[in-house]
């Protein structure tokens, strides 16, 4: 599914990604709002903090991905995030250990990365989770059925029958139950 230069620059990058975020851009986003992370979210749910901590987390993993690599760069198309190539790439982030991701129902391209972080209430993130998923239309996993171009937002469902389709980077995937559950790895 995806080739090893883009698992392996992806393994390598992720730790990185954590420590820009934790001694880099958590002390200037903390500047920049005039509080400290944990009384700025004081009271707000996951969600809130994903929405404004997952672009930062994103622009960082771009640049360190693109210095890397010249063939993989943010390209910001329909159903997509990124290319490798000719691959087109949908990046979903989350600040929930659960590794619950959110869509807005769009019909995507197949092949996802999805990141997962445990942003600790100061702040810090102490770990992550990483993987390719490949949500071909023949696997049950997936964005749902409500995929057209004015689709509300959506849950992302990874089932454990879909493991062949799913390719963690950072971390461990458990097929125990129905649903896929992520394991995040120390950061």
């Amino acid at each position: 599914m995806i080739n090893d230069t883009l698992k392996t620059n992806t393994k390598r990058v992720l730790p990185l990604v954590v420590d820009e975020w934790n001694n880099v851009k958590l002390p200037a986003f903390e500047s920049l709002i005039e509080k400290s992370f944990e009384e700025y979210f004081h009271g707000r749910q996951t969600q809130e903090k994903t929405k404004m901590i997952a672009p930062i987390l994103e622009t960082i993993f771009e640049r360190m991905m693109g210095d890397l690599d010249p063939t993989f760069v943010a390209d910001e198309g329909k159903g997509h995030d990124y290319l490798h190539g000719d691959l087109p790439i949908e990046c979903k982030i989350t600040c929930s250990p659960s590794g619950k991701w959110t869509g807005n129902g769009y019909t995507k391209t197949p092949i996802h990365i999805l990141m997962s972080f445990n942003l600790q209430e100061n702040g810090t993130i102490t770990d992550m989770f990483c993987m390719f998923a490949n949500l071909t239309d023949d696997i049950e996993s997936g964005w749902g059925t409500k995929k057209s171009l004015t689709a509300n937002f959506v849950s992302l469902r990874l089932l454990s029958e879909d493991v062949d389709n799913f390719e963690p980077i950072v971390g461990e995937v458990s097929t125990k139950n129905k649903l896929l559950k992520i394991i995040q790895k120390k950061a």
